[in-house]
């Protein structure tokens, strides 16, 4: 072993539920790849356990599979019965550790003091996984909300102090680097993306596929807000424009209100294990955000698989794509429901841009080509290891 790290996230990663916990789970990938002695911990152990709140809503066999992957690349897991709180695991295991990697602002505040404490004389790396108060400030704006205001401006100074106090910061969008070189000149951040496994060459061709599709959590608030608005905005443009195929709504936590859109060729899926057949059938993917911070894990999940998209500005923001070259870029609904009728009626559109898609993730956003970044940052803290 080549050092010992602990990893502390918000709930045990939920492989197949939403993108930032595929994020923390390539991580450890590539931690336990390069032979580091890693360790995961949850915040969630009380009230109801990390393990327990799995069951609970997601059934026995999910959460034997999400724990279980974690098991097969080697990683050590503390949770329920033996560990019942976070801060139990900082003060004992902290201790032993070279680094503590702490994900999400909210949560990583709630034992940053603590683990400086128990653990002087290991790093702390915190990931910010978006930055939160970016995307509050974002959703207050759109809506005119002044409490939201509030509480943006607090989570920013959260966000911040964090920034500041920690030995390195990782932020995955390329804005957010530049934001946080500007209000945080002294501190030490690095910019990695989001990283997936790489995926095999995409099959299908344009000709074969029909109808396109949303993908995201619904637990998430810029999710339900971007499909509420595609479907109020953009979809009667799109029928008054031609398109008379479907429109499919898939992921995790589908709310009532998410529910109700269904009805003429507007389909909703909900839950979906594996999309890669899915995305397989249809011929585009939409990211239609009105807000939000980070990188879109639901369109690096479209260009791993060779199906172009058509995003806002806010879902392209930070990824270095190139507008009409890796993803169609469109501000208005009205621009929105040109674009798509655009690429799907266009072959030859279409194949470029799947295959310059795929390429940029191949280049940007798979584990080979992040690796390297992760670990010279892990290295730089800890001593030049491994």
């Amino acid at each position: 072993m080549h050092g010992r790290i602990l990893v502390i996230d918000a709930i045990v990663p939920e492989l197949d539920q939403a993108s930032g916990f595929v994020s923390t789970f390539s991580y450890l990938q590539i931690l336990a790849r390069a032979g580091f002695e890693v360790i995961f911990a949850p915040h969630d152990h009380a009230p109801r356990p990390a393990y327990g709140r799995i069951l609970t809503h997601l059934g026995v066999t999910s959460a034997e599979r999400h724990l279980s992957a974690l098991k097969r690349i080697g990683v050590k897991l503390l949770i329920t019965p033996r560990w019942t709180s976070i801060e139990s695991v900082v003060e004992k295991v902290g201790p032993t550790c070279d680094l503590l990697l702490l994900y999400r602002a909210p949560y990583a505040s709630r034992i940053f003091d603590l683990a400086r404490r128990a653990a002087p004389a290991a790093k702390i790396l915190f990931h910010a996984v978006d930055l939160h108060h970016l995307r509050m400030e974002r959703e207050a704006k759109l809506l005119g909300d002044p409490v939201m205001a509030e509480a943006a401006s607090t989570m920013r100074e959260t966000e911040l102090k964090l920034v500041n106090q920690a030995d390195a910061t990782i932020v995955v969008s390329e804005y957010e680097s530049s934001l946080l070189r500007k209000l945080t000149p002294l501190a030490r951040v690095h910019q990695i993306p989001i990283l997936r496994e790489e995926t095999p060459i995409p099959e299908g061709d344009w000709a074969n596929r029909r109808d396109f599709l949303f993908i995201g959590t619904y637990g998430h608030g810029p999710n339900v807000d971007a499909v509420l608005w595609f479907v109020r905005e953009v979809w009667p443009r799109l029928q008054a424009i031609g398109y008379s195929d479907s429109f499919t709504i898939a992921g995790s936590h589908v709310t009532p209100q998410i529910n109700d859109l269904a009805g003429d060729r507007i389909v909703v899926r909900g839950y979906v294990r594996d999309l890669s057949p899915l995305f397989r059938k249809h011929r585009l993917s939409v990211a239609p955000l009105r807000y939000g911070g980070g990188i879109k894990g639901k369109i690096v999940t479209s260009l791993s698989l060779g199906v172009p998209v058509v995003a806002t500005p806010i879902a392209a923001e930070g990824m270095g794509l190139g507008n009409e070259d890796d993803v169609l870029v469109a501000d208005t609904a009205d621009r929105m429901a040109e674009q798509i009728v655009r690429v799907y009626n266009d072959g030859d559109l279409w194949r470029r841009l799947s295959s310059n898609g795929y390429r940029t993730f191949q280049d940007r956003f798979t584990l080979a080509a992040g690796a390297g970044k992760v670990l010279a940052v892990i290295n730089e803290l800890i001593g030049g290891r491994p």
